[in-house]
């Protein structure tokens, strides 16, 4: 009996810290501006596998964000649909493997300017974006 005592005190105690450690993760903020150029407004559509934040548009050097908490278990993607003129690509915006505060690019505050060759991240070692991926399509 005592061992199911022990068993019941350990889960409810597990239970407790996971949900502290939830409450107290810091938010993420992802910014996305538009750096086309050519004087093109950028259409974007982004969401999570649960969260679909919707459809938007920024004219030139506009920006737009979104916040977050992500996930203790490091399972965060938000994902985006970019469009412009006759073109349309989609990027990980924020895939929490490669984007976790304490990875060498990481971030809590993601910065993106959408160009048309792919995305550019703010580097938060030079202030530069000159963080580029290609686009996933």
């Amino acid at each position: 009996m005592d061992s199911l005592k022990h068993h019941i005190v350990f889960f409810i105690t597990m239970i407790m810290f996971m949900n502290a450690t939830m409450s107290c993760a810091q938010k993420t903020t992802v910014v996305i501006h538009n750096d086309l150029g050519s004087g093109l407004s950028l259409g974007y559509h982004c969401q999570s596998g649960d969260n679909d934040l919707g459809y938007g548009g920024l004219g030139v050097g506009g920006s737009w964000f979104f916040r977050f908490k992500p996930d203790i278990f490091g399972r965060t993607l938000f994902f985006c649909r970019f469009s412009w003129g006759n073109e349309s690509h989609y990027f990980d915006i924020y895939k929490q493997k490669r984007d976790k505060e304490f990875e060498k690019f990481g971030c809590t505050h993601c910065e993106w300017n959408i160009r048309k060759n792919g995305p550019c991240k703010l580097n938060k070692i030079n202030n530069m974006f000159d963080v580029c991926l290609p686009w996933n399509s």
